[in-house]
């Protein structure tokens, strides 16, 4: 099982200021720092493959290959960068695994749709406990009358006062 890394932060301010900051052009080198990145993957391998040589990796080289991939998939340099990880099985089928984001400089991982809704739904669940909660303190339960809220005397006449209202 992957390693949880949605709390994580990464930001390389020495690389940022070495390199001139974000472009297209090196988002992924950037990114190849961080935490987030797999040194197993096409991407690294092909890179390892071409440092010494006159040749550059290209994306017909990726397609080429099966395996964990990085693609640049969304950008408005400077700010907003955002990098999917696939698993590619094909030149032509690839599945997405993950995204990460870079904004202004610092990485995330996104959060998976299932953690979100499973987070909302703890926190909505852990509302209506509360709510349940505070209801059961002001019940009341006599056994010739049943359950009944317990009331102050101002609460009692301001509902009387309603209900005069009403009919």
């Amino acid at each position: 099982m992957a390693k949880e890394l949605t709390a994580i932060e990464w930001r390389s301010d020495q690389w940022l200021f070495q390199f001139g900051g974000l472009h297209p052009d090196n988002v992924l080198e950037y990114f190849s720092q961080s935490p987030f990145w797999d040194s197993a993957s096409n991407n690294a391998i092909l890179k390892m493959q071409t440092q010494f040589n006159d040749f550059q990796q290209s994306a017909y080289d990726l397609k080429s290959m099966v395996g964990i991939e990085f693609a640049l998939t969304h950008q408005e340099p400077p700010a907003l960068f955002i990098i999917t990880k696939f698993r590619r099985s094909s030149p032509t089928k690839v599945t997405p695994i993950s995204v990460y984001y870079i904004v202004d400089g610092n990485a995330y991982e996104a959060p998976t749709l299932y953690s979100i809704v499973s987070t909302r739904m703890l926190s909505s669940i852990k509302k209506v406990e509360e709510a349940f909660e505070i209801a059961r303190t002001h019940a009341e339960f006599h056994p010739s009358s049943g359950y009944s809220w317990k009331e102050t005397a101002e609460q009692k006449s301001a509902r009387k006062a309603a209900m005069k209202e009403i009919q």
